[in-house]
């Protein structure tokens, strides 16, 4: 049986350390993993440590999580991939963010591109960067990363691109040559990886137009029209396959 896995981000965490349960993790522990005291688990920093660990609980309110050996190396992605997304609908952007972070992107910078007013992006950006972070740090617990990817504020394309400027730049784009082909057009492969996906109905002309200015290249998927979120997680594992730690 697969032992329990908690984020605590408060420290850097480190062996044979006693801390007390934040009331947050206490309540997943008990209620969601309804951990009992003294139950095995294993908690992680985000910052790549990760360790046995034992819950105690004192009451329904308090109890202390006592480290013990480390349980895992650190899982920082073996080849750095930095995904674009424009800000989608609700679910849509959930399941980008979160299949991001299980394929071992190592940064997400949503962009507020003109068609994700549609999706009311514009409105209660603090509210929804919260929560895209509760997505983040779920999907870690869930899938075994013990660091996390860096999630970057909603930007006007202009401004996220301009953080992706080293490495290669693709822009999906239907129609455009495949992957296989425009890493066969470089002399040697790129350091990073910046990959741009449009939401619902893609980027405008315009938008698309403004990418390639900035260096980015257009990567085809294949003959089919992909969802947003379909098209996130089958370009990093593409490019996963070929450049990072999903190659063969």
């Amino acid at each position: 049986m697969r032992c329990p896995r908690l984020l605590l981000e408060s420290e850097a965490l480190v062996e044979g350390q006693s801390l007390p349960a934040p009331q947050d993790r206490l309540h997943y522990a008990t209620t969601v993993l309804r951990l009992k005291s003294g139950a095995p688990c294993r908690v992680f920093d985000g910052l790549g440590n990760e360790f046995d660990a034992t819950l105690e609980l004192s009451d329904r309110r308090h109890g202390t999580f006592h480290l013990g050996e480390r349980a895992a190396a650190p899982t920082h992605p073996v080849f750095p991939i930095h995904l674009l997304q424009g800000v989608a609908r609700g679910d849509h952007m959930d399941l980008a963010i979160q299949k991001a972070v299980e394929l071992g992107v190592q940064s997400i910078r949503p962009v507020l591109c003109e068609r994700s007013r549609s999706a009311a992006a514009h409105k209660g950006l603090d509210k929804r960067q919260r929560h895209w972070q509760g997505i983040l740090r779920a999907a870690a617990e869930q899938c075994g990363r013990n660091e996390l990817p860096e999630l970057f504020e909603p930007a006007p394309p202009e401004t996220a691109l301009a953080g992706c400027a080293d490495g290669l730049g693709l822009l999906a784009e239907e129609g455009a040559p495949g992957l296989d082909a425009r890493l066969g057009e470089r002399h040697r492969w790129p350091s990073s990886v910046a990959l741009y996906v449009g939401p619902e109905g893609g980027l405008t002309p315009a938008e698309a137009e403004h990418a390639r200015d900035a260096g980015f290249l257009g990567v085809g998927m294949g003959p089919r029209t992909l969802r947003t979120e379909t098209a996130a997680m089958a370009l990093v594992t593409l490019v996963q396959s070929r450049l990072g730690d999903l190659r063969g």
